[in-house]
């Protein structure tokens, strides 16, 4: 009877530690087994929201469960990014973001950084171009070069604001270039572009959706624009590169998630964004925009991540942008 006992309890001691051992597996959660947040750290009608409206379907499609684009616009996006860096890192709080991310590191006492994000995908990059008035007296990117470095500080350039993503991008060109201009802040592209074609100012640095509508009505001349290769939008406006620079000053939008989210479920988010960044409506949009749709897995994109904040942080440095 002993003897038996003695089985009895082994027998129970072992079946339950195979119950402990097959337990968290049978309870683990099926990824994704809820819906899915997408926060936009900008007002409603920017690039950010209609990209991440453009993929909301296919991402429900392919994951599954809803998703929802939230807005959490305010202080330079930082309220919105602030919030996804606290948040779970468990996959359902997503955030889409421009190099904003990068730029308020230096620019603001914000507590933001995009090492406390993993990236998921760049979905678009959408290039800047140089614009002056259809009139202007330059009629090439050369000529308007070299008028500026003979004449430093007596370009207006036009920017959507202090510290702005405009303006950031063409201390860019000044840095790579050796121009130099005078910074004229606007509140927002639309009235900058109203100055630029009003005679104004001289020139401005956006990206060329915004540019695009002005250029085709002849209101605009753009001279360069800062794509790996020329534009299928604008096959006749030379690049950065052809005429003896690289500089990559675009805007983009990319995906994050909490530092910590586990691989798996970081890797069935990348699918499924991926899947979204190559549909017809998404591609179909960014045609008509001149943006570029170009795939880079994970590991790709975590090192793009990388180098793009080592470039805007250059950028930043040489421009003086000291922390607000």
């Amino acid at each position: 009877m002993k003897t038996n006992g003695r089985r009895g309890w082994r027998l129970a001691l072992v079946l339950a530690g195979l119950f402990l051992w097959v337990w968290p597996v049978m309870a683990q959660e099926k990824f994704p087994a809820k819906n899915v947040d997408v926060v936009i750290p900008f007002a409603a009608g920017g690039n950010t929201e209609i990209n991440a409206q453009l993929l909301r379907p296919n991402l429900q499609k392919t994951l599954g469960v809803g998703v929802a684009v939230v807005l959490k616009p305010g202080a330079g996006t930082t309220i919105g990014m602030n919030f996804v860096a606290n948040a779970p890192p468990d996959g359902y709080t997503v955030a889409g973001n421009t190099p904003s991310l990068l730029c308020t590191r230096y620019t603001m006492k914000s507590g933001v950084s995009h090492e406390k994000f993993d990236p998921i995908l760049r979905s678009v990059a959408v290039p800047m171009g140089v614009a002056v008035k259809a009139d202007a007296p330059w009629k090439n990117f050369k000529e308007f070069m070299d008028h500026a470095k003979a004449n430093p500080g007596k370009i207006l350039m036009g920017n959507s604001g202090i510290g702005a993503m405009t303006h950031i991008g063409t201390t860019g060109i000044e840095m790579a270039t050796g121009m130099k201009f005078t910074h004229m802040p606007f509140k927002g592209t639309g009235p900058e572009i109203t100055a630029l074609i009003g005679g104004h100012i001289d020139g401005g640095v956006m990206e060329i959706s915004s540019l695009y509508p002005f250029w085709e009505a002849k209101k605009l001349r753009i001279l360069a624009v800062s794509s790996p290769e020329r534009s299928p939008v604008l096959p006749d406006v030379p690049i950065f590169r052809e005429h003896g620079f690289d500089m990559d000053v675009g805007t983009w939008v990319t995906y994050f998630v909490p530092k910590g989210t586990p691989k798996d479920r970081l890797q069935v988010l990348h699918n499924a964004f991926k899947a979204a960044m190559e549909s017809s409506e998404h591609r179909d949009y960014y045609k008509k925009q001149g943006g570029i749709i170009q795939y880079m897995d994970l590991q790709k994109v975590a090192l793009w991540v990388e180098a793009q904040d080592k470039l805007w942080k250059k950028i930043i440095d040489f421009g003086g942008f000291k922390p607000e």
